[in-house]
């Protein structure tokens, strides 16, 4: 398996001029929030999503491990890793996880995260997290029907061949990791962000 660090240095470049667009449910999110509210973008990637909290008067703080995406982030900006966060208890109101947690290396790793997600979280805070769906169209015939699965999935933009390691969820897989970091989850859906059909996971969660 590739490093993962690596794989997106490489690719920040491309990965920056292909994903300008936020996501709809993810703008929906931080445009629903309290005026003025500290919001955590955690594993931000280029900041897209940063930027629409700061447009939409939050106080927001983009969080990512990957160095050459995060200069690209506005704003107040952490270098760090999301499964040790740099970050004190309780800091934040909200947060939103888009398309980062399917990319950590291994149940522990993700569950780590999940629960510093958390901790950073003031109590009744509310978070947004986003993964790819096992059920995306591309994925359908990998692995065992209805059940997550753990695929290399290739970046070709930019004229680059990298390999992203992803962890592909089922909805009943998601809830239970959120479960188990202590989430109290409000909602679990699917929506379509690269293929006409259902491809990605979405859940809202709160801090109990």
């Amino acid at each position: 398996m590739a490093d993962q660090r690596e794989v997106w240095t490489a690719i920040a470049d491309a990965f920056d001029a292909t994903r300008q667009r936020p996501w709809r449910h993810v703008a929906a999110f931080l445009e629903s929030l309290p005026p003025a509210q500290c919001v955590l973008d955690l594993m931000c990637g280029n900041g897209r999503h940063a930027k629409v909290a700061a447009e939409a008067a939050h106080h927001v703080l983009a969080l990512d491990w990957s160095l050459p995406l995060l200069r690209r982030a506005h704003g107040d900006r952490v270098l760090g890793d999301a499964v040790r966060l740099p970050l004190r208890d309780a800091g934040f109101d909200a947060a939103v996880f888009v398309a980062g947690l399917h990319g950590l290396p291994s149940a522990a790793a993700r569950l780590a995260c999940l629960r510093e997600l958390r901790r950073v979280l003031l109590p009744g805070g509310a978070a947004q997290v986003t993964v790819w769906s096992r059920d995306a169209p591309r994925f359908r015939g990998l692995g065992a029907p209805g059940e997550p699965l753990d695929a290399e999935v290739p970046w070709k933009a930019g004229g680059l061949r990298e390999s992203r390691s992803y962890h592909l969820y089922t909805a009943e897989a998601l809830r239970g990791e959120l479960e188990a970091a202590g989430f109290l989850v409000a909602r679990v859906g699917a929506v379509a962000i690269a293929a006409p059909e259902p491809d990605n996971l979405v859940a809202t969660v709160h801090k109990k």
